[in-house]
């Protein structure tokens, strides 16, 4: 009966915007929250878990008992206890556009940081052709995207990176699939443009978009972004970080895809202007050549041809007369190297009458008899043979 009570009671309401006072907090070890929601009629148990959607952008304090708050959620039952109570899944301070009031605070901070500035959005490529999509596997972002692609530009190649994008966890899934992208452009096929949104959907599913951390991940990524939040009027934290905001997923595809029917409009035009510059080039030769041609030297090639065989003459005259003069002082050089290789020759005095004296076994000729003594083995070479003899006695140049 719990259960089936459960599914009708979730089953009639879905989700609701719910203004109360806070009461009975308490915090379980868990790290979820349980208090009671009341006004002056009714109150209602409500638990709000620790993976829940925080403020937005961030609490400016914490829950207490007293304060008054918005919060969205769903009615439940839980079945184990029988007990009737209310899932709180995002939580603001009550109030007139206390939601607006949470995003300008975070619009405030983030543009205060420069993250909005201008000098820090990258231009988008002209003609992309490698463009990874973060946005849900199952939803009508990612078909739009697709259809416009093979409309437009059907070179592109996209690459899906999957993430929920709205509930608790949606944050966390789109910054871990930025992340993603980012290793996948490094380490397989670099990306040229990454295309972050969803399609239309309530003040909930939206509000994932306005999440710091999405943003931060949006201003840190090194591939240009298109933030393409399905909502045609308001803009999200994410639009104002983003390198270029769209509309819609449709219209981002729009604006990342090139038209192929322009391009090939663009390249027939360039195709007929460099035609024409060519044209006009050969145009400009011919007229050049055909000037040419009536010039003085073609008119009379007979005597231009006579003029550079006398210059060819000349030269070779001067040519042959430089080889003759190097010839000459060659061997007149060669003749003196001779007269001087023959004076140096050690057999000319031999043919003179005069002899060379050395101790027997050695290379070097006597100079005095410092180094002979009697009974010495001497050889003296004459002009033909050699004499052998030995030293009776030595006679020094004082004994003269």
């Amino acid at each position: 009966m719990n259960k089936l009570v459960r599914q009708m009671l979730e089953g009639a309401l879905g989700s609701v915007w719910l203004r109360g006072e806070v009461s009975n907090l308490k915090q379980a070890a868990s790290g979820h929250t349980y208090f009671t929601l009341k006004d002056d009629k009714a109150e209602i148990s409500a638990v709000r878990f620790k993976s829940a959607s925080p403020f937005l952008p961030a609490p400016t304090q914490p829950l207490q008992d007293g304060m008054e708050i918005l919060a969205y959620g769903r009615a439940t039952l839980y079945e184990p206890r029988g007990r009737y109570q209310f899932i709180v899944s995002l939580v603001q301070p009550a109030g007139l556009g206390a939601l607006q009031v949470a995003f300008e605070q975070l619009k405030r901070k983030l543009e205060k940081e420069g993250l909005f500035d201008e000098e820090h959005k990258q231009p988008l490529p002209s003609y992309p052709l490698h463009v990874g999509v973060v946005t849900s596997s199952t939803g009508a972002a990612i078909r739009d995207i697709i259809s416009v692609s093979s409309r437009r530009f059907p070179l592109v190649q996209i690459y899906l990176f999957p993430s929920s994008v709205q509930g608790e966890s949606a944050p966390d899934e789109i910054v871990s699939a930025i992340a993603s992208a980012q290793r996948f452009s490094t380490s397989h096929t670099p990306l040229d443009l990454l295309i972050v949104g969803r399609g239309g959907g309530s003040l909930e599913d939206l509000n994932v978009f306005n999440a710091e951390s999405v943003a931060r991940a949006i201003y840190a990524c090194t591939i240009p972004v298109i933030s393409a939040v399905g909502h045609e009027i308001d803009f999200t934290i994410s639009d104002f970080v983003a390198d270029r905001r769209a509309p819609t997923p449709s219209a981002a595809a729009e604006i990342a895809f090139p038209n192929l029917d322009d391009l090939r409009r663009q390249l027939q035009t360039m195709v007929v202007q460099n035609l024409r510059r060519v044209r006009a080039s050969i145009d400009r030769r011919e007229d050049r050549m055909n000037s040419r041609l009536h010039e003085y030297v073609f008119r009379l090639p007979e005597r231009k041809i006579d003029s550079l065989s006398q210059r060819l003459d000349l030269q070779l005259q001067g040519l042959l007369r430089g080889t003759q003069q190097a010839l000459t002082t060659r061997t007149q050089a060669l003749d003196h190297a001779k007269g001087l290789l023959q004076l140096s020759d050690p057999r000319l005095p031999l043919r003179r009458g005069y002899s060379i004296t050395r101790i027997s076994g050695e290379k070097e000729p006597l100079r005095d008899t410092t180094r002979l003594s009697s009974g010495m083995s001497i050889e003296t070479m004459l002009q033909r043979g050699i004499v052998l003899s030995s030293v009776r006695g030595v006679k020094k140049d004082e004994d003269r």
